[in-house]
């Protein structure tokens, strides 16, 4: 509908036509009669048939206009900072790509003068803590953090336990990593210049080859090998025990390991390749070994063992080392030794204690 007006009445003329509609005689009227009629009409008092809905219809206009007005303002409140914040992230990553994303940061607010500006990468952390989440902005350290017994090493000494370690720190077992033994086969395949399969034998005897020192560093794969084994000498033993190889590639080096290492990985042996092992080692590497590792260790090792191996070992130690042991074992593993040893060698011995002379039969 057009509600245009192309001729304006004065203000006078409006009054007029106000007043004549007040009157009582307004319907004689003939020029302005119907607008008379219609102000009459609208300014009369309701009937009571109009105005029996009057509260129903104010209450549902008035739930119906302040709800609309209630919803308007609360989106135009959300959306009105989001698409500011929207709008500066998205400038700023359009600059960040052109080299201009820290200017942006500075002049918004972003870098704050009482903490360091972040990285653009960086990653909140979340208030709440997640189980598993770690912050991957956290720049990692460049060392491990040294163990008390660690810092107090005196300079210039290795502070990794090896077999020379004493037999009382009773380490903790060795974490091994999962890709070990892969990296192991993989090794022997290099150095024996092939991508196929080897066999035991052929494994222990590219372990056994000069060239797997070459190998091992030039080729970065092999530096966790390196890293466990806690020296490129000590990779072909290391290697070995993971494999279960018939024979180490070198037997007298497998004291230089380190002991948690050691104790994890013999106790896992089969008792047959555990045999082989042992008489392997020559007399001096055998004594350390044995008075090195763990008492736990040993006592599992040799009760494990059969009679006649237990006897060939013994047989090749020195007396002393035989009465350390004797002396450090558990009664119920040095009950079953003395039964298997032999009385000759058990009668040259000396500076038994008293609980191992009582297992002796005839002393």
């Amino acid at each position: 509908m057009n509600t245009r007006h192309y001729r304006r009445i004065s203000r006078k003329a409006a009054d007029q036509l106000l007043d004549v509609a007040a009157g009582p005689d307004q319907g004689a009227l003939t020029g302005p009669g119907q607008l008379v009629s219609v102000l009459a009409a609208a300014s009369a008092p309701g009937r009571a048939d109009e105005l029996a809905s009057e509260q129903m219809a104010v209450a549902a206009f008035e739930a119906n206009h302040l709800a609309s007005v209630a919803d308007s303002r609360s989106e135009q409140m959300i959306k009105s900072p989001l698409a500011k914040i929207l709008t500066v992230k998205v400038i700023a990553a359009a600059l960040a790509v052109g080299g201009g994303g820290v200017a942006l940061a500075a002049s918004t607010g972003t870098f704050s003068g009482s903490t360091p500006a972040t990285s653009r990468t960086s990653v909140a952390t979340p208030a709440t803590p997640v189980p598993g989440w770690t912050n991957p902005s956290a720049a990692p350290s460049d060392s491990p953090s040294p163990s008390p017994s660690a810092s107090s090493a005196p300079a210039g000494t290795s502070t990794q336990p090896t077999a020379s370690a004493s037999a009382s720190a009773s380490p903790s077992p060795a974490s091994i990593p999962q890709t070990a033994a892969g990296l192991c086969t993989a090794l022997a395949g290099d150095v024996a210049g092939t991508t196929g399969s080897l066999t035991k034998t052929a494994q222990e005897q590219a372990l056994a080859s000069g060239a797997v020192s070459g190998v091992l560093k030039s080729n970065s794969e092999f530096s966790s090998l390196v890293s466990t084994a806690q020296s490129v000498l000590n990779v072909p033993d290391y290697c070995a025990l993971l494999l279960q190889l018939p024979a180490l590639p070198q037997p007298a080096d497998l004291v230089n390991l380190p002991v948690p290492l050691l104790s994890t990985l013999l106790t896992k042996l089969p008792v047959a390749t555990l045999t082989q092992y042992l008489t392997s080692l020559p007399s001096s590497a055998l004594s350390t070994l044995l008075t090195v590792l763990p008492v736990a260790t040993v006592s599992q090792l040799l009760t494990s063992l059969p009679g006649s191996v237990v006897t060939q070992l013994f047989t090749a130690l020195p007396t002393s080392t035989v009465t350390q042991v004797l002396n450090e074992l558990p009664t119920s593993a040095a009950s079953q030794l003395v039964t298997e040893l032999p009385s000759s060698l058990l009668s040259g011995l000396s500076g038994l204690s008293g609980s191992v002379l009582g297992l002796l039969p005839g002393l």
